[in-house]
């Protein structure tokens, strides 16, 4: 769809022009006397250059410009596309190799207008950037504005533009459409660019390549020296490459080189790490992250080098990628990155509503990201700009964005990978004006981005385009400071219960968003508006299925149940008309529905009370404890989980799980109760692999007790380990002061608060050996409150983990380990552990 304006929305550049007394007029009334010349060797994307300089010409003027070559000695005046030996013969200088493959210069001679740059793309992106001044914008795939000017005149041109980036990708999939990108000038790898447009940057593979350099499965049985050393023992499950081993590098150096071979388009190939933690811990691992200050990237980083020299003296044209993501953020004190090296630093754990150089939350990753500046003029930054859990959910992130494309910038990247929804079909919450927004930043960092969202507001939504700009205003005010907001953060994965989304928010943008689809003018308008509404309907319906404990069930409350097993059909419904495939990072909604099934079901409830607790626990959820109740202080010390969480209800609270060990997901159990009374429950379970489990739980005035034990029924030996986790919750949002003590194994007195300002705001911490609590930790708030103690036998618990977050709420997971022990028929392995209430 194009949407025609009149000409007075032009008026100040058709003022400039006429005021020029040396400018050009190339179209008077609908008629020319221009000849569009391109050489007879002109590349694919001169060519389209061209053509496309001609459509949008003809669509605005009515005059149809020819297109011959230079060859053809056509007469003037003329409009150069790209460089020829017309251009020669005009005399015009310029430094061309300056330019790159993608700058351009806008030049004007006598009667002639040059546009010309690189072959490769330049003299193209030159084309679009001279529409762009006319006044055409492309603002989606389907919708853009392109003015009615039956006169074209233009000023005196003499400059030369180059972006911002050298490389650019809005990872949506509204993005991915190969005229929006090519005419908003973007060339990531995942783009539907080709040749017609000068191709893009090629990766190969994209990313988390460790596994694919050294599959496991070919490698790991007779050469497990390969892979990490994790608590003592090499991994292949949720594990990384050992990389201080001579051979891994021998052999990843053979695949890449092998992958260059067979894959020649692509410019550049990753080898980076898996996305998941589990580095080599080995000796030589260790030794090299001390030299490196103690950095994880230390090891990566040196192996990285080592194989991009290699690299190197065969394809000196190549570029190897990695990451400083999760674990490797950190830079190393002394390693560099060579020349051939791009490294893309991950800010994964930021806050996406402030501008990263105001709030406290991301302190610690400009920290990293100067540190990495200092380090490398290479850098490339994988942003995120979605929640990835949900992404129809209202995201206001527009005003970090505006604020820190150009932060990047300023500290030396030279590529940004602007991460979304890029599912099939799409639907992320506001990507298409997203995706405008960063492709038009990407491209020059002095853009006046809000003038670019207003734009797009306007030419997309027509007579609603006051309601949405006032709706993204009122989203955004939830998360500006003070004065000019309430100042809630926002993080990447969250659920539906999140601070910002307050109830008075929702009440007013669904007001807002319902009067913009009564003042649309037209279908295809409002259903554009509707789209806008999905995250509204999305947010309400998932926090209608919250579960509440009722008449000994743990259930959705019945009306809740009666009106979504109405409405959650018709919202798929209207979801798939818009061509939407997933509404969660990859998971379809086919998920949805499986899971929205197990949300129908109600529950059994026991509960265990005395004077001190009451416990509520639910046998059909893995026979999780959902309430842990201090009565005299009315709190329950358990995290709430999340309707928006993945598997609800069957998540978080207080629970033991079984594992093939410390890196692999746990085994299902069908837990029955064997017998119940007021303050003890027992139960069996049993897993499909021949495991059986006992597990007890009672209580004992502040106490609740709890003994589980694995036997092997089965007849082959298994290798087991039980986990024991509590989540614990405390203090409000705005008050991140979680805190944990003990005394470690070595005999160190640990009193920690866990979120400083200016460090990371969430974390996984493996305690092992002397940094595993001697037989005790607590969980609690600086503010005071109820304190968690967890203690255990140290003869049983090999390994602790402190899982929190301080991202949207306020969590600490008491993680407990068993050795990994390998059973055999009748051997069993138990887990005693007790959580109390101070």
């Amino acid at each position: 769809m194009t949407v025609g304006i009149r000409c007075a929305f032009l008026l100040p550049l058709a003022a400039t022009a006429l005021a020029a007394p040396a400018g050009l007029t190339l179209i008077e009334k609908g008629r020319s006397p221009y000849t569009i010349v391109v050489a007879q060797d002109a590349s694919p994307s001169e060519r389209r250059g061209a053509q496309e300089l001609q459509r949008f010409l003809e669509e605005m003027s009515g005059a149809r410009l020819p297109i011959v070559t230079d060859q053809a000695r056509p007469r003037g005046p003329w409009i150069l596309v790209g460089r020829s030996r017309a251009l020669d013969r005009l005399g015009v200088r310029a430094n061309w190799d300056a330019l790159g493959p993608e700058g351009f210069l806008l030049r004007t001679a006598g009667r002639n207008l040059i546009i010309a740059g690189g072959r490769q793309r330049g003299t193209m992106y030159g084309v679009y950037v001279f529409l762009e001044r006319l006044g055409c914008r492309w603002f989606t795939a389907e919708v853009s504005r392109i003015p009615k000017l039956p006169t074209v005149r233009i000023p005196p041109l003499n400059e030369i533009g180059k972006p911002s980036f050298e490389y650019r990708e809005p990872f949506f999939y509204e993005a991915f459409d190969k005229d929006w990108a090519a005419r908003n000038r973007m060339n990531g790898h995942f783009l539907k660019l080709d040749e017609s447009t000068g191709g893009k940057v090629q990766y190969y593979p994209f990313v988390h390549t460790f596994y694919e350099l050294l599959p496991p499965e070919k490698y790991f049985r007779d050469h497990p020296e390969y892979y990490s050393l994790i608590a003592g023992k090499r991994r292949a499950e949720r594990g990384q490459l050992c990389l201080t081993n001579p051979d891994v590098l021998r052999l990843a150096t053979e695949t890449v080189l092998r992958w260059i071979r067979e894959h020649p388009e692509a410019t550049i190939f990753s080898v980076s790490q898996n996305d998941w933690t589990g580095w080599c811990e080995c000796d030589n691992c260790r030794r090299v992250e001390e030299e490196e200050g103690g950095a994880h990237s230390g090891p990566v980083l040196r192996f990285v080098n080592a194989l991009a020299a290699e690299v190197e003296k065969h394809y000196p044209d190549k570029l190897i990628d990695t990451l400083a993501y999760w674990y490797t953020e950190e830079p190393p004190a002394r390693v560099r990155p060579r020349r051939n090296v791009r490294v893309r630093l991950c800010p994964i754990r930021a806050c996406e509503a402030h501008p990263y150089e105001s709030c406290d939350r991301n302190a610690y990753f400009m920290r990293r990201l100067k540190a990495w500046s200092q380090i490398t003029n290479q850098l490339y930054i994988w942003h995120y700009n979605t929640n990835f859990a949900h992404y129809l959910m209202p995201f206001p992130d527009f005003d970090e964005l505006i604020a820190d494309i150009p932060m990047y910038h300023r500290h030396g990247v030279v590529g940004l990978f602007m991460e979304g929804d890029y599912a099939p079909g799409g639907g992320g919450e506001m990507a298409e004006l997203r995706s405008y927004v960063m492709a038009r930043l990407m491209w020059d960092v002095k853009t006046d981005a809000r003038q670019a969202m207003q734009e797009f507001i306007e030419g997309v939504y027509g007579r609603a385009a006051p309601r949405i700009a006032e709706y993204l205003e009122l989203l955004h005010r939830q998360v500006r400071f003070p004065p000019q907001g309430r100042g809630h953060h926002l993080w990447i994965f969250q659920g539906p219960t999140a601070p910002y989304l307050e109830a008075d928010f929702l009440q007013r943008a669904r007001e807002l968003l319902t009067r913009a689809e009564q003042e649309a003018e037209n279908d295809a308008v409002r259903r554009r508006v509707r789209k806008v509404r999905l995250s509204i309907d999305y947010v309400e319906l998932l926090r209608s299925m919250a579960f509440e404990i009722r008449d000994g069930w743990y259930q959705m409350p019945p009306a809740a149940r009666t009106e979504v097993t109405s409405r959650f059909p018709e919202f798929l419904r209207e979801v798939r008309s818009f061509g939407i495939q997933q509404l969660h990072e990859g998971r379809g909604l086919e998920y949805d529905e499986k899971e929205f099934e197990r949300r129908l079901r109600r529950y059994g409830v026991f509960t265990l009370e005395n004077e001190t607790l009451r416990v509520a626990v639910v046998p059909g959820l893995n026979g999780r404890i959902v309430q842990l109740v201090h009565k005299p202080s009315g709190t329950d010390v358990l995290r709430r989980p999340d309707p928006g969480d993945a598997g609800y209800p069957n998540v978080s609270g207080l629970f033991v799980s079984v594992h093939p060990d410390y890196q692999a997901r746990a085994w299902d159990v069908d837990w029955q109760v064997w017998n119940a009374a007021p303050d003890r429950l027992e139960m069996g379970g049993a897993c499909a692999n021949g495991l059986k489990l006992v597990r007890l739980i009672s209580l004992s005035g502040g106490e609740v007790r709890t003994q589980t034990e694995v036997v092997n029924e089965g007849s082959a030996p298994v290798q087991v380990a039980l986990q024991s986790r509590a989540d614990y919750a405390a203090g409000p949002v705005t008050d991140p002061r979680l805190a944990v003590s003990y005394r470690s194994r070595d005999g160190r007195a640990v009193n920690r608060t866990l979120f400083e300002p200016g460090e990371e705001t969430r974390r996984g911490e493996p305690l092992d050996g002397g940094a595993c609590p001697d037989s005790a930790w607590r969980a609690f708030h600086r503010a005071g409150g109820p304190v968690l103690l967890n203690r255990f036998p140290n003869s049983q618990v090999q390994r602790a983990v402190l899982d929190w977050t301080v991202q949207g709420e306020n969590r600490i997971g008491l993680v407990l380990w068993t050795p990994e022990r390998t059973l055999k028929p009748r051997e069993g392995l138990r887990l005693e552990a007790v959580y109390a209430v101070e």
